[in-house]
C-alpha cells in the first residue's frame, strides 16, 4: 500500500483454529478463547469501575478511550452496560483507534460468538464504517451513545483526538507483537488527553507498559488476572487533567439553550437532525422556503471528492462521505446504484486510475471509467425533508443579529424580532457571506429531458443519470455568480457535452424539457465548508503577532461563541453536510472532537482570517 493510501488495509485474519479469529499480521487473538466476553467485562468495565464512575461525574458526557478497536467486543460489552446502567441524561462516547480495521463481513463472522449481544451487533454492523483514513462517527441515539474510530497508526490517531477522556482500554495486541501500540509516546498523549483519576484497563503486567504509564502520570497496580492470565493492570490518571493549546482554531465552550438555525437546506436540515438527536431545542428561519435554491434540484449525486494526497481535508471529506452514505441508506430518496466517472483526456486517465489504487475497496479503474461503488443517486427534496422530519420552519429573512447577555437576538430588514436564542447557526449557503465574506456565490443549473436514463449515475465535467418520475438530468454548469446565466445557450452546451461523452445516451434524448432548475451555491476561495464559529472583534489583536510570523498567545482563552457558520459546500452539500453538522453539534454540546483535528481545522472560518493577516504584514 502506497504512503499516500487514503485507506487503512483490512485485517487479514486466520478462522483455521478455535475460538476466533487471529490477526495473521500480528500473530495474536482478537479475544480470549476462554470467554472473550467475561474478559472484557472483567478486565476493562470492572477494571474501569464501571459502572459506579458513571454516577461520580456530574458531566453531561461521560468519555471513554481505546487503543485497538478490533472487533468492537469491548465497545458492545460497553454499549449493554451503558443501556442497563447508565445515566438516562447523559450521553457515553467510546473514542477507539484502529490500523487495520475488519471488513464487515469479518465483524459479523466474529459476532456469531456472542448471540446475547446481537440486537446491539446488528446495530453496529449496520453502520459499520469503511477502511478510508480518519475518524469514522457512529451514532446510536436512541441509547445515547456514539462510538468515534481513529483508523490509523496509534499514536497518528490520538494526536488527533480531541476529548477529555474519563477510561481507557488499552486493548492492542500483546505488547512484544505490537511495540507502536505500547510506545511512550501513546502513554504521553493518552496522559494529555486524561481527565483527572482517569481509570485505565488492561491485560497486560509488561515491565515498559508499568513504566511507561508511570512516566505519562498513571498510578499502577496489578490485580487478578483473568482465566489463565494471573495478573492484569489498572491505573488511573495522577496528573492534571486534560489541558488545552491556545489556538486560533479552537473548539468552543459548551452552549446551553435554544440554538437557532438559519437555512433549511441540506446544511440546516442535517444540523437540526444532528441537534435534535441530542435532546435539543431548535428553531429554524428561512425565508426562502424548505429545501430552496441549492438543495432543491430535481436530483443529486452522492460523489466522494477525488484528490491525490493524504491531507487533513481530504480524510474529513472522504469520512464524510461514508457517513453520509450510512445516514442516507433507506431513507426516501436515497438510491444507492454506484457510480461511474469518466477521463476527459488521457492525464486524466492516469489521474483517476492513481486515486482508485489509493483509496482502496470499492473504487477501481478499469476499461470503462473510474467505478464508484458507493455513489449514488439522491432526490433533494425528500432526503432535507425527511432530515427536518415535522421541524417548523419561521418564513423570514435574517438582516441583523444583536448579541444580548443571554445570546442572540434576530431580525428581519425592519428591526421586528424575529427569534432569539443561546446561539445561531448560518447554514444558508452563499447568504451566509452576512457572518463570512470568504463564501461566495457559486450559480448553476441542470435540465431533464425525456429519454432513457442509465442504470447509474455517470459523471465526467458534467453528469447525467435518473430522476424520480422519469426522465434524464443533464447538469450542472457553475458560474462564480448570483446568475447561472440563459437556459438556451446552457441547455446546448449540456447536449453538447453528453454527445461527447455518453452518445449512446444522448442519441436518445428528446427535444422537450421536463424540468429545468436553477440555483446559487455557496463556494470559497479554497473550495472547502466552512464549519465553526465566527471569529469573534478581539481574534485579529490576539492571533496578529502569530500570523506574522511571530509567537502565539501562551495561555489559551474560553471561547465563548455565539455566532457559527456550517456553509460553502459548493456541488457537494449532500456529501459533506451532515458529518460536518454532527462536528458543530458535538461542539455546542461539549462533546469529544467528532473529526481529526487537523480535519476540523482545515474547515475553520478563522483559515480566512489568518490568510488576511499574513498578507498584511
Amino acid at each position: 500500500m502506497s504512503r499516500e493510501a487514503l485507506y487503512c488495509e483490512y485485517a487479514s485474519l486466520d478462522w483455521s483454529g478455535e475460538g476466533g479469529p487471529r490477526a495473521a499480521d500480528y500473530g495474536d487473538v482478537y479475544f480470549s478463547a476462554d470467554d472473550g466476553l467475561e474478559e472484557t467485562r472483567a478486565v476493562f468495565l470492572r477494571g474501569c469501575k464501571l459502572p459506579q464512575a458513571w454516577t461520580q461525574t456530574n458531566a453531561r458526557n461521560f468519555v471513554v478511550g481505546e487503543l485497538g478497536f478490533g472487533t468492537g467486543l469491548n465497545a458492545l460489552a460497553l454499549w449493554e452496560l451503558w443501556q442497563r446502567e447508565g445515566p438516562k441524561d447523559r450521553w457515553l462516547h467510546f473514542i477507539s483507534v484502529e490500523k487495520h480495521p475488519l471488513a464487515r463481513e469479518d465483524a459479523a463472522r466474529a459476532f456469531t460468538a456472542w448471540p446475547q449481544l446481537k440486537p446491539l451487533s446488528d446495530q453496529l454492523l449496520a453502520q459499520w464504517p469503511g477502511p478510508f483514513k480518519g475518524a469514522h462517527r457512529l451514532v446510536f441515539a436512541a441509547d445515547r451513545f456514539t462510538i468515534t474510530i481513529f483508523q490509523d497508526e496509534a499514536e497518528a490517531a490520538l494526536s488527533q483526538v480531541e476529548a477529555r477522556v474519563d477510561a481507557w482500554f488499552l486493548d492492542g495486541f500483546a505488547p512484544a507483537k505490537n511495540e507502536a501500540m505500547w510506545s511512550q509516546a501513546v502513554f504521553d498523549r493518552m496522559g494529555q488527553l486524561s481527565a483527572p483519576g482517569a481509570c485505565v484497563g488492561t491485560f497486560t503486567v509488561a515491565g515498559a507498559v508499568r513504566r511507561g504509564l508511570a512516566q505519562a502520570g498513571f498510578e499502577v497496580s496489578k490485580q487478578p488476572g483473568f482465566g489463565r492470565k494471573r495478573e492484569r493492570l489498572e491505573a488511573f490518571y495522577a496528573g492534571p487533567g486534560a489541558s488545552v493549546d491556545a489556538s486560533p482554531y479552537q473548539r468552543s465552550e459548551p452552549i446551553d439553550g435554544r440554538i437557532a438555525i438559519v437555512g433549511s437546506g441540506v446544511a440546516g436540515a442535517s444540523l437540526a437532525h444532528a441537534l435534535r438527536q441530542r435532546g435539543r431545542e431548535i428553531v429554524i428561519v428561512d425565508g426562502k422556503g424548505i429545501a430552496a435554491g441549492a438543495s432543491g434540484a430535481p436530483a443529486g449525486l452522492l460523489t466522494p471528492r477525488l484528490e491525490k494526497a493524504d491531507r487533513p481535508h481530504v480524510r474529513a471529506t472522504l469520512c464524510a462521505f461514508d457517513y453520509a452514505h450510512r445516514l442516507y441508506r433507506g431513507r426516501d430518496g436515497f438510491y444507492p446504484e454506484g457510480g461511474l466517472r469518466l477521463a476527459k483526456d488521457e492525464t486524466d486517465k492516469v489521474r483517476l486510475a492513481e486515486i482508485a489504487a489509493l483509496m482502496g475497496p470499492g473504487y477501481e479503474w478499469d476499461a470503462e471509467g473510474f467505478d464508484m461503488h458507493d455513489a449514488a443517486r439522491l432526490d433533494p427534496t425528500r432526503l432535507v425533508t425527511d432530515l427536518l422530519r415535522d421541524q417548523a420552519v419561521i418564513s423570514a429573512r435574517v438582516e441583523s443579529v444583536e448579541e444580548t447577555p443571554t445570546g442572540v437576538c434576530l431580525r428581519d430588514q425592519g428591526g421586528a424580532v424575529i427569534a432569539e436564542a443561546a446561539a445561531v447557526v448560518f447554514a444558508n449557503g452563499f447568504e451566509a457571506r452576512s457572518v463570512c465574506d470568504a463564501i461566495a456565490p457559486s450559480a448553476g443549473q441542470v435540465a431533464v429531458l425525456e429519454g432513457e436514463a442509465p442504470k447509474r449515475p455517470i459523471v465526467w465535467s458534467g453528469y447525467v443519470c435518473a430522476v424520480e418520475g422519469g426522465g434524464v438530468l443533464l447538469g450542472a454548469n457553475h458560474r462564480h455568480s448570483e446568475n447561472a446565466g440563459p437556459p438556451e445557450q446552457l441547455l446546448a452546451e449540456f447536449k453538447e457535452s453528453a454527445a461527447q461523452y455518453v452518445p449512446a445516451i444522448s442519441a436518445k434524448l428528446s427535444e422537450t424539457v421536463l424540468r429545468h432548475w436553477s440555483g446559487v451555491r455557496a463556494s470559497t476561495p479554497d473550495f472547502l465548508p466552512v464549519v465553526g464559529a465566527v471569529p469573534n472583534d478581539g481574534f485579529d489583536a490576539r492571533w496578529g503577532d502569530q500570523a506574522r510570523g511571530g509567537l502565539a498567545p501562551v495561555e489559551p482563552e474560553p471561547l465563548n461563541a455565539r455566532v457559527y457558520v456550517l456553509a460553502g459546500f459548493g456541488s457537494r452539500g449532500f456529501a459533506h453536510a451532515p458529518l460536518f453538522a454532527e462536528s458543530l453539534a458535538a461542539e455546542i454540546n461539549g462533546e469529544p472532537g467528532v473529526l481529526e483535528r487537523a480535519g476540523r481545522e482545515s474547515l475553520h472560518p478563522a483559515r480566512f482570517d489568518l490568510r488576511r493577516l499574513k498578507k498584511l504584514s
